[in-house]
């Protein structure tokens, strides 16, 4: 049964394997050139509401460059495909995970040199006011002890860097941290080249169910 407000999985994953198929490289050539992984914690926060995106969005609605460029690295799965690298943690609030859309691309700057941006599209409820969104996100293991820079060109959006939450702390008998955390659903990562069409087949199903939705009667 599909949740009210949610895309069909299988339209989005049809729609993301089309997408996938024409921009990224094979699973052998993926591991031949993807470099060992460790994990950064970040803390994203809005000073203002971030309303669930229209119909004709065409693009993240957040948008961070990454610093330096080519520091997020996707985890292989075992298929041999390309998992999203961002992780929502537990003490997440003010949006619902399982709508949450992450894209990755990784470019050329006008200046020539190489630029890596992350987006996020935060579907169902939007960011409220207040909300927050804690998150693991995989690297590059060269850079475990330097953690790259996520900076926002989205105005009242802040991301900065967090400890990691999950570590054990010293034991002052109060008790152990939670570290549970909510992976987002494996279609809801994306790479740019196509992220604006499922992002915009995402949202245009949507406005479609509101408009087939019974109206009451008066």
């Amino acid at each position: 049964m599909t949740r009210p407000g949610s895309t069909p999985s299988t339209t989005l994953a049809a729609a993301l394997a089309l997408v996938l198929g024409a921009c990224c490289s094979s699973p052998a050539q993926a591991d031949a050139i993807t470099p060992s992984t460790a994990t950064a914690y970040y803390k994203l926060t809005t000073d203002s509401s971030l309303a669930a995106p229209a119909s004709n969005i065409d693009g993240p609605q957040v948008v961070a460059a990454v610093t330096p460029a080519g520091a997020v690295v996707p985890p292989t799965n075992a298929d041999g495909s390309q998992g999203s690298p961002l992780t929502v943690l537990s003490s997440s609030h003010g949006f619902d995970p399982s709508q949450l859309v992450v894209a990755l691309k990784d470019a050329t700057a006008s200046d020539g040199s190489p630029e890596q941006l992350l987006g996020l599209v935060f579907f169902g409820q939007g960011l409220q006011a207040g909300g927050e969104l804690d998150f693991a996100l995989s690297i590059d293991s060269a850079l475990a002890s330097n953690p790259p820079q996520l900076v926002s060109s989205t105005p009242g959006i802040t991301i900065s860097a967090i400890p990691d939450p999950t570590s054990t702390p010293t034991d002052t008998g109060g008790g152990s941290t939670d570290g549970e955390t909510n992976v987002p659903e494996p279609v809801a990562f994306l790479f740019w080249a196509g992220a604006a069409g499922v992002i915009g087949l995402r949202a245009r199903n949507r406005a479609g169910r509101r408009r087939a939705a019974p109206q009451p009667t008066t």
